[in-house]
């Protein structure tokens, strides 16, 4: 605790004031301190900005490129009958050309009968439906569906339109069942393929000489693709990568003829997503290298803050944010690996005209724009897609049998890489150093994640805790010093005042 502090009685001074002055240069030791720490700090929160946007794109995005499908889109032409049959979808497993004969179609199998009723209305009961003198009457209505068989209880007073809507509602049992106003019931399995439907209502149902029950199996349908006769229970049907509707039998009106082709359009808008998504990463990194230092800006005391108006308080933070990674060696080292990892060559085959993304037809922009990619040529790109599909896709997608011993090791420039996963490589080794050195995730897109403490900026910051620390304790050591000189004054002056009043009782 700091002793009693006494104020200039005697000598006439405003010790708090001129104390106050006297810690004022002292104190912008401390101010300095805490704008290092605040300084670090945002460098920090920017680090991690950058991680988050980096880490987005190469596990979200790029990921997404990187895949089979993406880059080797199909689409298929069909010709011949194409009454019988239309293309649904073409994976990109899909290859050479198909002839497809509809033999039948599969159909589901349906049971309609005649209810003791002669008209229905929504308020029509179940006792309505029963024949004359059907004795005794139903309690109960059996339906079967191939190898599933329910049971509905059933009273006299209950709703048809009830009744009907649970026998729908069971999803195991798959039928729809109907009643018509004229009294006829119908069941429809609500799949196809081989099987039948059973109803057991005999109090219900009309079942003699003059009206029976019209019982239909399911089938399954039958095809025949290059020759080869094939069964389905329904009419979708998948074959060699082509998924088919079959929509008629063939009859007299000939086959089907599928052929596959690359989807040039899904190829081109794959690589124009990834250019837009690339640029944008290069513009978010390459912003931060080049963004303009105000060095006369530095964070604001509190003391300072006190004294402006919140918009100056933001105005002069946003220049003191400014450039705080301007030229910073692991986002300079990042940028220089993504523009080596498009512009070497890969080996897209022995011969082959395409080693670059120049090749294609993408180049990069003016040397102002910093490596910022552009589809210069559309109509160079869609050709070589078309005519080199398969090396188009190892530029992007090449990837040597045995990885490197080393993995991440000079990926970028090795020519067994394709693009993407020199970038994936590239990108790895980025959230890498910036977690080192910035404390960020190198797997998290959260903006609000909280840094590791083992980094460089985290030892740094944890530094200046320390002197920040240490500081306030030499500052509050230094101002009772001061309170102790002044006291001490104080007193002295106090003690010769008495002495002087004592000597002046002689005279």
């Amino acid at each position: 605790m700091a002793g009693l502090r006494i104020s200039g009685f005697n000598s006439g001074l405003d010790i708090d004031a001129i104390v106050k002055q006297l810690m004022k240069a002292e104190r912008t030791k401390l101010d300095k301190l805490k704008q290092n720490q605040t300084s670090l700090t945002w460098q920090q929160e920017q680090f991690r900005d950058v991680s988050t946007s980096l880490v987005d794109f190469r596990n979200n995005k790029l990921s997404q490129y990187n895949t089979l499908n993406s880059m080797s889109a199909k689409t298929s032409q069909l010709s011949g009958n194409t009454a019988a049959v239309s293309i649904t979808s073409t994976n990109s497993g899909a290859s050479g050309s198909i002839s497809v004969s509809v033999n039948s179609l599969a159909t589901s199998a349906t049971y309609l009968g005649q209810t003791g009723a002669s008209a229905v209305t929504p308020a029509t009961t179940m006792a309505d439906l029963h024949k004359t003198g059907a004795t005794p009457k139903s309690t109960a209505i059996e339906v079967g569906n191939g190898a599933i068989n329910r049971s509905f209880a059933i009273s006299d007073s209950d709703l048809v339109s009830d009744v009907l809507a649970r026998i729908n509602a069971d999803k195991e049992l798959n039928v729809t069942a109907m009643v018509g106003a004229n009294g006829e019931i119908s069941f429809r399995s609500n799949s196809t393929g081989a099987g039948a439907i059973t109803v057991k209502a005999d109090s219900i149902i009309v079942d003699d000489a003059t009206v029976k029950p019209v019982k239909v199996s399911g089938k399954d349908a039958s095809y025949t693709v290059n020759g080869i006769v094939q069964t389905s229970k329904t009419n979708t049907v998948s074959v060699n990568g082509y998924n088919l509707l079959l929509k008629a039998e063939s009859g007299t009106n000939g086959e089907s003829t599928v052929t596959s082709r690359v989807d040039t359009d899904a190829i081109v808008s794959t690589l124009k997503s990834f250019v837009a998504d690339y640029n944008s990463i290069l513009d978010k990194v390459n912003g931060k290298l080049n963004e303009q230092r105000y060095r006369n800006f530095s964070p604001l005391t509190e003391e300072q803050k006190a004294d402006m108006k919140e918009n100056e308080i933001t105005l002069w933070e946003t220049k003191a944010k400014s450039g705080l990674l301007k030229g910073d060696s692991a986002l300079s080292s990042l940028v220089n690996g993504m523009r080596t990892s498009l512009s070497s060559t890969v080996d897209t085959g022995s011969g082959s005209p395409i080693l670059t993304v120049q090749s294609i037809g993408i180049v990069t922009g003016q040397w102002s724009e910093h490596g910022k990619l552009y589809i210069e040529d559309e109509n160079k790109l869609r050709s070589m897609i078309e005519s080199n599909p398969d090396e188009v896709i190892a530029l992007f997608m090449a990837k040597p049998s045995t990885a490197p011993s080393t993995p991440g090791t000079g990926i970028a420039t090795n020519k067994d890489y394709g693009i993407f996963q020199r970038l994936s490589t590239t990108l790895m080794d980025a959230l890498t150093a910036l977690s080192d050195k910035a404390g960020t995730s190198a797997y998290s897109s959260d903006k609000n994640s909280t840094f590791k403490s083992n980094s460089v900026l985290g030892e740094q910051l944890r530094a200046l805790d320390t002197k920040i620390s240490d500081m306030n304790g030499y500052l509050i050591r230094k101002e009772n010093q001061y309170y102790k000189q002044f006291t001490a004054m104080e007193t002295a002056m106090n003690r010769y005042s008495s002495q002087s009043s004592s000597f002046s009782s002689f005279v």
